[in-house]
C-alpha cells in the first residue's frame, strides 16, 4: 500500500496540475483545493491501490510458489506410480 508520504505526494502533484491548468474564468480558492486535495488523498487509500514495487515483489513470490507447487505435484505423482509398481 501507499505510506501517508506517497498519498501527500500524489495529492500535491495533483493540486499542482490542477492549479496550473486552472478553471476557466476562475481560480481555486485554498479552501477548495484542502478539499479536493483530502478527496484525492480519500479515494487513493480507498481504492487499495499498490506500488509498482510491491506489485513485482508479489509477481515474483507468485511465481516461486507455483515453481514450488508443480514440483510438489510432480514428486506426488511420482511417488504414486512407485506405490503402483509395488502392488
Amino acid at each position: 500500500m501507499f505510506n501517508p508520504a506517497q498519498l501527500k505526494g500524489l495529492a500535491d502533484q495533483w493540486m499542482q496540475g490542477l492549479s496550473e491548468k486552472g478553471l476557466p474564468g476562475q481560480a481555486f480558492s485554498e479552501e477548495m483545493k484542502m478539499m479536493a486535495k483530502a478527496h484525492f488523498q480519500q479515494w487513493l487509500v480507498q481504492a487499495n491501490l499498490v506500488t509498482r514495487e510491491e506489485f513485482d515483489v508479489q509477481a515474483e513470490l507468485l511465481n516461486r510458489t507455483q515453481e514450488r507447487l508443480t514440483n510438489l505435484e510432480q514428486q506426488l505423482a511420482d511417488l504414486k506410480a512407485e506405490l503402483e509398481q509395488k502392488d
